[in-house]
């Protein structure tokens, strides 16, 4: 009931205005879950503020003896990887679907466009932090959360919606990496549980996104280069296929970092504290 009035059509002046600006540039999905991004992105922003709260509630050790930076971080993890979750279980749940797979180009699912307008109000918010906070994040942070958002954009306008499979099925990594950073901040760097999910996380990392991401990249291009994009705006293909082109490279590149963090993570004994390599 509560996704039905989120998704509501009803015509409003928001809704006309949204897609008078968003549709000539076919980008209608805007104009049709700018309420559930809304919300989404209230919520999230709500979370932020409660994580402390509940945090000093249930682990009153832990997070008790954390610096006021480390606090920030400590919440902006623990929402990242709820997040990481809610994505990978929702492409795990539309993995098959039979209209996305049909058709690569235009098949679409309305249910799994709700949840990819879920999902951009949590890159509208992450977006924020990283305008907030541009000193600690950096350019990099910045380019990833804008390319998140307008890729969102796109596949919630009903075209090229099976590409949100490979590319956010590797949050499936992320969810490890995040754990890791709370780990760290726990104090358990270099216990078992750490060195275990650091493996699980260069497994993922390794299956999904120099596998699986990589792989259904290079059929996109191919298909861009045959012109066999269907009804999707064909600039926005030529945009995920380059964006495919771009997280391979830079994944491959960060592989080379994170093996050599493997090294020192795995293979340190249990119990020392963590190496630099880090």
């Amino acid at each position: 009931m509560f996704s039905g009035l989120l998704a509501s059509h009803q015509t409003s002046l928001a809704d006309q205005a949204l897609h008078a600006v968003f549709d000539p540039l076919r980008l209608a999905g805007i104009g049709n879950y700018w309420r559930v991004v809304g919300a989404s992105l209230a919520a999230h922003t709500l979370l932020y503020r409660a994580v402390p709260a509940l945090s000093a509630a249930v682990v009153p050790r832990i997070f008790g003896r954390l610096s006021a930076a480390d606090r920030k971080t400590w919440a902006v993890s623990a929402i990242c990887l709820a997040h990481c979750v809610y994505d990978v279980c929702v492409i795990a749940a539309y993995f098959h679907d039979p209209a996305l797979n049909g058709d690569r180009m235009d098949g679409f699912n309305t249910r799994f466009e709700w949840h990819l307008a879920v999902a951009l109000g949590y890159y509208a918010w992450d977006l924020g932090l990283c305008v907030r906070d541009f000193g600690n994040y950096g350019p990099m942070y910045l380019i990833h959360g804008v390319l998140g958002v307008f890729g969102l954009l796109i596949l919630t306008s009903q075209q090229l919606q099976f590409y949100a499979i490979p590319y956010l099925l590797p949050e499936l990594s992320s969810i490890f990496l995040h754990a890791r950073q709370l780990l760290k901040l726990a104090g358990r760097a270099g216990t078992v549980a750490y060195k275990a999910n650091f493996a699980v996380f260069l497994a993922t990392y390794v299956a999904t996104r120099i596998g699986f991401e990589a792989y259904q990249s290079a059929l996109l291009i191919a298909a861009v280069v045959r012109g066999q994009t269907g009804g999707a705006f064909y600039p926005f293909a030529v945009f995920f296929a380059v964006l495919g082109v771009t997280l391979t490279v830079l994944n491959t590149i960060w592989l080379r970092q994170i093996l050599r963090a493997a090294y020192h993570t795995i293979l340190q004994p249990t119990g020392e504290p963590p190496a630099k390599a880090e």
